[in-house]
């Protein structure tokens, strides 16, 4: 990093920060020369806290706590059998098929497929083979993909959420074989990594996702005669090992998000289900309200992840929903407040899920799942939180979405909760448009039906904790800006091509998290944001909520961006009309803020789901009728790029580790500014043929033609975007619109964003009215 950045870094950190670095610096140099001087006690006890060490028998006869109610398990084995085989008849061979799997060691995670040998390396990698060696955690060079490869492969096998699905398999057949295939796992992992040595003990939240494993696993197998008292003891020290390991290294600095969460919940989950000791009694009390006071800064008071990351939205929510429910179930107290912002994170979900039943794939993602008992056949399939919502807050939406009750409902709430979901009434939300104005997103609907009309118009920040000049911070969020998704008529038609790896090739890591990796523009090569190392972001543009409107036969949206990284005084509006049944336009229009004489290069792109394509002219055509159509200021050079490897270009990421090529529209450029360039995308597939795009420039507007079987619809764009009435041929047109780049003072009434409207049938001379939209600081969601 350059000194000038590194500088500006420091000097924005609060001075708790500063010392929390510094004396954990001190303590890993000193924990790193202990480890080079030998481990006499072996498993790493010099390291262990003395109340560990003191950990007796008879306290750990009492771990799990049996006053302590554990979601589903406070029914018998027999009766969450019963259940599970009632309500989830297709699902036990698919159980017991992937549990042969795992007692073979054939394990898939991540994209990859690998065959472990019988005694499982832990501090090897398996997908490169290479081993890590057993030194202080702080000494070891994790990054180093050369050498080692992907380290999240290695943490994903010791994540042990695998030992769940074996647990959830012994319940369901009562096979031992497969509590002393856990067990034989759990002894070899804590032989094999002595306390803070080696790579699974070089992040905090690997940990934290364990200390669920172990304990959900736990208690699928608490019946089990392989859980001797001399296991249960073992198995709590390494729990209670992993609780002093995560609170000496919690991410308040590092990353303070999904991290910091997971890691938070893992001590108060540890604290709750075993409250014996003064320690672990702290871990559920102070944390708990650590977590409640970090609500306000993980989400958005409209609902999303300050990370601007769908995947790790849920991911969040899910540490936060565990440990709500179990705090409940027990009568512990939790707020009202927190209650009601779960309740309102889930909600965006509802209406983020498209009507294929999947989550647009926003930002990073690395499949992590903080409520795991299945390996997810579609990671992007994100309903069962949905039944989790139905449940917990009665709502017939969520239901509506969710469809059916997933496994979670079973074994967070037992057959009641189950019964519950089947209860509760369906039924859809009653809108079709909803606007969330601190996230950053509308969504528009023409049903909520499989067959409906989709799109996600994204408006909201990169992510939280970056900034506008050259100081550089990490983030899960893409330069993403203005981006939209569209579904047609039930099927994704433009998407978010997700996310690949964080340590694959650089080239592909930074193209799925670009602005050119987005349905997006980018000016000279610049995009949103400047890349700083894998996760950082710095230079990052600022966006801006001009107007909405939702009122019939229209729905219009305007937003933008304060400019592109290496071209400051340049700015891109977008403005989205919608015509339900009908079509969606998209006009980009890009100006500059400053006297700028230079031509630029221009590069738009249009991600489209895998789908065969061809370009015909300035449309793009699937079979017989056009998908995309394109207008605007011309020459224009239209191409269609499918898996490009140099530069990367054309391709999706399913989940981390899975590409598959996919087709990307991209439209070039030399061009002067501003510029204003109009895209069609037919919502109708009887009508598509049929649908014309035409473009005409004179002195002060721009007038887009969309002919139709039933007439022409024709919308007005001022040349220069600047506030001011247009008179319009009446006659000539039956729609006209004209969005604005600027303020207007109308006398008696403050500054409001308007939209120019047909005039009423009595205003003289064909002059257009205004019609006046609040600012999105005004606008409710929904």
């Amino acid at each position: 990093m350059h000194l000038r950045k590194k500088l500006n870094k420091l000097a924005r950190m609060h001075p708790d920060e500063i010392r929390f670095r510094v004396s954990q610096q001190l303590r890993y140099r000193l924990e790193a020369w202990h480890c080079r001087a030998g481990d006499r006690g072996g498993e790493g006890m010099q390291f262990w806290p003395g109340w560990v060490r003191r950990l007796t028998r008879a306290q750990a006869a009492g771990f799990p706590d049996s006053s302590v109610g554990f979601f589903a398990f406070a029914s018998d084995p027999d009766t969450l059998r019963q259940a599970f085989q009632r309500s989830f008849p297709e699902r036990e061979a698919e159980v017991l098929s992937r549990a042969k799997q795992l007692m073979h060691h054939r394990f898939h995670f991540l994209g990859l497929d690998v065959q472990l040998p019988e005694t499982v390396n832990w501090n090897r990698n398996p997908a490169s083979g290479a081993e890590y060696p057993l030194v202080h955690h702080s000494r070891l060079p994790i990054y180093e993909t050369a050498r080692f490869g992907d380290v999240k492969y290695v943490w994903e096998l010791n994540r042990h959420q695998f030992f769940v699905e074996l647990a959830r398999a012994y319940l369901l057949t009562g096979n031992e074989a497969y509590v002393e295939r856990i067990w034989q796992w759990l002894d070899s992992w804590l032989a094999q990594n002595p306390y803070k040595r080696g790579v699974n003990w070089t992040s905090a939240l690997e940990a934290a996702v364990r200390i669920f494993s172990w304990v959900w696993s736990y208690y699928f197998t608490r019946h089990s005669r392989h859980w001797t008292e001399r296991r249960r003891h073992r198995l709590l020290q390494g729990l209670l090992l992993h609780g002093c390991y995560i609170e000496e290294n919690l991410s308040y600095y590092f990353s303070p998000y999904n991290h910091l969460i997971g890691e938070l919940a893992a001590l108060a989950f540890l604290g709750t289900v075993f409250p014996a000791l003064p320690q672990t009694r702290r871990w559920r009390d102070r944390y708990w309200q650590e977590l409640e006071a970090q609500w306000p800064h993980q989400f958005h008071p409209d609902g999303m992840s300050v990370e601007q990351a769908s995947y790790y939205h849920h991911f969040t929510w899910g540490f936060y929903f565990q440990l709500a429910l179990l705090r409940q179930q027990n009568g512990l107290p939790v707020s009202r407040e927190l209650w009601k912002g779960m309740e309102t994170a889930l909600r965006l979900m509802t209406w983020f899920t498209r009507p294929d039943g999947r989550v647009p794939m926003l930002g990073d993602i690395d499949n992590a799942r903080s409520i795991y008992f299945y390996l997810p056949g579609d990671q992007w399939d994100l309903r069962s939180f949905q039944a989790l919502g139905a449940v917990q807050f009665s709502r017939p939406e969520m239901k509506w979405v969710a469809g059916q009750a997933g496994e979670e409902v079973l074994w967070l709430y037992g057959p009641k909760g189950v019964l519950r979901f089947q209860q509760l009434p369906s039924r859809p939300p009653e809108k079709r448009t909803a606007l969330f104005p601190h996230s950053g997103y509308l969504i528009w609907r023409s049903s909520w039906n499989q067959d409906g009309n989709y799109l996600l118009f994204d408006f909201g920040p990169v992510a939280a904790g970056l900034h506008g000049d050259d100081t550089p911070s990490a983030a899960h969020g893409h330069a993403d800006i203005l981006q939209v998704e569209v579904c047609v008529q039930g099927q994704p038609l433009l998407l978010d091509p997700g996310f690949f790896t964080y340590f694959g090739p650089l080239a592909l890591h930074r193209y799925f998290r670009s602005t050119g990796g987005h349905n997006l523009v980018e000016v000279d090569g610049c995009g949103q944001a400047m890349h700083e190392n894998r996760l950082g972001w710095s230079r990052v543009a600022e966006p801006r909520l001009l107007a909405t409107s939702d009122q019939e036969p229209l729905r219009v949206a305007c937003a933008r961006i304060n400019h592109f990284s290496g071209r400051e005084h340049l700015f891109h509006q977008r403005t989205l009309i919608w015509k339900d049944q009908a079509y969606l336009l998209v006009a980009d229009y890009l100006n500059t803020e400053a006297s700028d004489s230079k031509r630029h290069h221009l590069q738009s792109y249009w991600h489209f789901a895998p789908r065969s394509l061809r370009m015909e002219g300035q449309a793009v055509w699937e079979g017989d009728r056009p998908v995309m159509l394109f207008a605007g200021n011309l020459p224009v050079r239209c191409r269609l790029v499918k898996g490009q490897n140099n530069p990367p270009l054309g391709w999706m990421a399913t989940g981390y580790g899975s590409i598959q090529p996919t087709p990307v529209l991209v439209v070039e450029q030399e061009t002067d500014l501003p510029v204003l360039n109009i895209y069609l995308v037919p919502l109708n597939e009887k009508i598509a043929g049929q649908v014309q795009l035409s473009f005409t420039t004179e002195a002060d507007r721009s007038c887009v033609r969309v002919r139709q079987p039933d007439g022409d619809d024709s919308f007005y764009f001022p040349v220069n975007q600047c506030p001011g009435p247009l008179h319009l041929p009446i006659g000539d047109v039956k729609l006209a619109l004209a969005l604005l780049a600027g303020r207007l003072s109308v006398t008696g009434e403050p500054d409001r964003w308007f939209v120019l409207s047909p005039a009423k049938k009595d205003h003289p001379d064909g002059q257009f009215d205004w019609l006046s939209i609040p600012t999105h600081n005004t606008v409710t969601t929904e």
